[in-house]
């Protein structure tokens, strides 16, 4: 069976496109606890993913155009990087925003009960659930330290 790379390209491109879109509307929720920065550069990984399989194409094209779409690709190439390290938070879903509204602590000890416990999913329904939530876990934290 003989594969054609650039359809293979094209839909990883698309595929991180449509996981990353997936994820921002507040699903798969437990990824973003395993890596909760690289879930943001999905949509423009996939954008470099399709771009990437033009560039043999472009570079026929009239050298300004060329150079444009060059420039595009290292465009895309920076916000992946940039939103892999640094996620704005209009790419994160409002449960992941809610959660990082509390101390660094909490947010450890919310993902360390998330860790296999399905359970943990009520708590991030809305942003008053992950506010108790934080209660709740900042008074375990008291209790265990008397």
């Amino acid at each position: 069976m003989n594969l054609d790379l650039d359809f293979v390209i094209l839909l990883m491109g698309l595929a991180f496109i449509f996981f990353g879109l997936y994820m921002r509307l507040g699903n798969m929720k437990q990824v973003y606890w395993k890596s909760p920065r690289s879930v943001s550069s999905y949509i423009p990984l996939g954008l470099v993913f399709i771009a990437a399989n033009y560039l043999d194409e472009i570079a026929l094209q009239p050298r300004p155009l060329y150079y444009g779409y060059i420039a595009v690709f290292a465009a895309l190439v920076g916000v992946t990087l940039w939103w892999s390290t640094r996620p704005p938070d209009f790419m994160k879903p409002d449960w992941v925003r809610w959660v990082e509204k509390h101390p660094r602590h909490i947010q450890k000890a919310m993902a360390a009960e998330a860790e296999g416990n399905k359970d943990w999913l009520m708590n991030v329904t809305s942003e008053t659930a992950v506010d108790n939530w934080a209660k709740q876990i900042t008074r375990k934290a008291i209790i265990k330290k008397k």
